[in-house]
Parts: structure tokens; sequence; C-alpha cells
């Protein structure tokens, strides 16, 4: 099975910052982002996660257009299927440590999934901490 191209298009904009990409990649293997601090990778990787809008961008993957400000088509974020490992630890920051682990269960296809949300506290050791929220964590 050949996949078909990723195509990426985006133009941004932050005061002096300009993001300006155009590149085509292939649908498969493995692609290398590299460039000195400040070169605007991480910009662009929100722009392909939706985490990003951007009023020219284009983003199209596997046939499937996620992003044409043109066309007035935005796919969001949770609608898109891949995965985002932030530079910094994130949760998000209205739900509990419960809601956050649920909410990374429901994306994983229900053949992958563990046992249960037990199994994952008991690895992790944080069953204590299920009802708290983000803001109210340490560490």
């Amino acid at each position: 099975m050949t996949l078909s191209p990723i195509v990426a298009r985006f133009q941004l904009n932050y005061g002096a910052f300009s993001l300006d990409v155009d590149l085509t990649l292939p649908g498969c293997g493995v692609t290398v982002l590299f460039g000195h601090s400040g070169s605007g990778k991480t910009t662009l990787l929100r722009c392909i996660a939706g985490l990003q809008y951007t009023p020219n961008g284009y983003f199209e993957i596997n046939g499937k257009v996620w992003q044409d400000s043109k066309e007035g088509i935005f796919v969001p974020t949770y609608q898109r299927s891949l995965g985002y490992v932030f530079q910094e630890a994130n949760l998000f920051p209205h739900l509990s440590v419960a809601g956050n682990l649920q909410f990374g269960l429901k994306r994983i296809g229900k053949s992958s999934r563990p046992d249960g949300l037990q199994q994952i506290l008991e690895l992790l050791g944080i069953d204590h901490l299920l009802d708290r929220m983000p803001d109210k964590l340490s560490g």
C-alpha cells in the first residue's frame, strides 16, 4: 500500500518572527525536523497538530485535508489522529488527574488499551492523586 504524501504549507508572523513553510514529505517512514533554537520547529509541529491556527495554512495527510484556510477547513486537534509529546509536561487544566488519564485512554484503540485505569495507576503509583486538578499537583 502506498500512502499519499504529507503536504504542509504554513505562513505565520509573531512580531519579528516569521514562519514560512512549504514542504511535501513521504507518507511513511521517519522524517527529522531540526534547526537552531527559535527557528520555528515547535511552531511548525503545533500547526500540524492543530494547536496553532494559521490564517494562511494548508495541511494534508494521507489524502485528508486537516486545514485549508482558503476553503475554511480546520479539523480540531482532538479529531486529528496523531500523537504529540510536548516539550514540557502538560495536563488539561480543566480535567482532574483521572480525567486526563481517561482522555488518553479514549484515544487508544480498544484492542490496544491496557486492562484498565487501575493497571496504569498501580504502575505509576498515583492512585492517591486521582481527584486532584493539575494546579494542585507539584513535581
